[in-house]
């Protein structure tokens, strides 16, 4: 009680939550174009929900090439199931439809199901310098065509298969023959059995983009399965995005389930793509993994953070921040908006209010970089709720001084009464005691820093420390 008594003197109670007022006024003065939904949980739980220009939570929306995101995690499915062998050739699932040796298919029978689903089949394909409305859209071209398998396939090669990436919707479209040969189903029936039922996801709807809206896209797909595109088409509601990002997050579990193996999770987030396989790739910290995007950014308090997320045309988007636990979702109509996209509202408006909470991804030592050769070591005993930290400094004098830190982690920041210790000598059993000397906060700012607030009758100050061991996060594939 004392101790409880002790901290209560020093800081008030509980943390605010998050307040993102300001952020709706400004989707729906139109700041980010046209916006219908946005939904952030953390740690699980929702932090934000909010729909735009008349959407509503049961209102479907075209996904675009978050379709993508969702085929891949079907192959990871049937992966799992030992359905699918990534090393597999494309042959395997189109020898049944067309004769492969054909000239113009011949070249394509060792593309790989792992290049298939990575982007890098080494064909001609571009549908990034047109808009997708273009007729000179290789992906507008395939869905003029008659076939789009076939035309897929017939593409010439402009590098061998696995040299390069190419961000390519066919052949993510190819993903339906993958899953309707390995499954015995269509991409559709094998989704709703495997994925989205276990997920509670639906209703969910395939239909092509029409400038006349909903209902007047395209419903009948050219291909000889007739199969659901696993390129585009989708449609589902923000909360089903959510739920497929928190999947991924919680490394293929949900709800207690496995779904995907945490390897493929991981797999699915390494850079297979990147700067050097690719000109589309911005930078050397971005990358294309198994249809979902990685890059590390940082926001505008100076804070850098690992980012994986699924992208569609138009503003569709689930972003994942492991550091934080993190799930973004918005869906939009930005077909023709030039404005600032959904990558800004993540930085300017959702991450100054958030930080990650203090955990044993915190354990380890730290220091005030301002002086070297004093600093931190810290253990969170989670299941206990405790926190446990010592404190090397000196005196004015230069005599070392030893501090101990003790108390628990409440609402994601470190509380703690600091004793100073007294007492003891070098390798003798003598008694070591202890004086309450001050309290102190350990408040998290990113994976690397965080400030130590101290108040004493001595000092009160604050330090911002810097880690010095141990790792908050380390993403796959470097």
């Amino acid at each position: 009680m004392k101790r409880l008594l002790f901290l209560m003197l020093f800081f008030a109670p509980g943390i605010a939550a998050p307040s993102f007022d300001e952020m709706s006024e400004a989707i729906a003065r139109g700041e980010f174009g046209n916006l219908r939904s946005v939904v952030i949980s953390q740690d699980g739980e929702i932090l934000y929900e909010q729909y735009f220009r008349g959407s509503t939570a049961a209102d479907l929306h075209q996904v675009q090439s978050v379709t993508k995101s969702v085929g891949a995690t079907l192959v990871g499915i049937a992966h799992r199931k030992g359905l699918v062998d990534l090393d597999e050739p494309l042959e395997t699932y189109f020898s049944g439809l067309y004769d492969m040796s054909q000239a113009a298919l011949a070249d394509k029978r060792s593309i790989t199901v792992e290049q298939l689903i990575s982007h890098r089949v080494g064909l001609e394909w571009d549908e990034t310098s047109t808009d997708y409305r273009d007729p000179l859209n290789s992906t507008h071209q395939m869905i003029d065509s008659p076939d789009w398998y076939r035309f897929v396939l017939q593409r010439p090669l402009a590098e061998p298969p696995g040299a390069n990436f190419r961000y390519n919707s066919g052949a993510s479209v190819l993903m339906s023959r993958v899953i309707r040969v390995a499954t015995g189903m269509s991409p559709d029936r094998f989704a709703r059995e495997e994925l989205f039922d276990p997920l509670g996801i639906g209703p969910v709807r395939w239909e092509l983009y029409s400038e006349e809206g909903p209902g007047t896209g395209l419903t009948e797909w050219a291909n000889p399965d007739g199969d659901e595109p696993l390129g585009f088409g989708l449609w589902l509601r923000a909360r089903d995005l959510l739920k497929i990002g928190e999947l991924y997050l919680d490394g293929g579990v949900y709800d207690g389930r496995r779904i995907l193996d945490e390897s493929w999770v991981e797999a699915a987030w390494t850079r297979h793509s990147h700067a050097g396989n690719s000109d589309y790739s911005p930078g050397l910290k971005w990358g294309y993994g198994y249809q979902w995007w990685r890059s590390v950014f940082t926001d505008t308090g100076g804070r850098s953070w690992h980012l994986f997320f699924a992208s569609g045309w138009g503003s569709q988007v689930i972003f994942l921040l492991p550091e934080l636990d993190l799930v973004m979702v918005t869906t939009a109509d930005n077909y023709d908006w030039n404005g600032p996209d959904v990558d800004a509202l993540l930085l300017t408006w959702v991450l100054p209010e958030l930080a990650p909470p203090l955990d044993s991804r915190f354990d380890g030592a730290w220091y005030d970089t301002a002086t070297a050769g004093q600093g931190f070591s810290m253990e969170v005993r989670e299941d206990r709720g405790q926190l446990v930290s010592f404190w090397y400094t000196y005196t004015d004098q230069g005599a070392p001084r030893w501090f101990l830190l003790d108390g628990s982690v409440v609402d994601g920041i470190g509380e703690v009464v600091i004793y100073e210790t007294q007492g003891g000598r070098f390798l003798q059993n003598d008694p070591v005691v202890t004086v309450p000397w001050g309290s102190g906060r350990f408040i998290p700012r990113d994976c690397d820093h965080m400030d130590f607030e101290i108040v004493s009758s001595e000092v009160a100050t604050t330090l911002p420390l810097t880690r010095l061991s141990g790792d908050c996060y380390t993403p796959p594939g470097g």
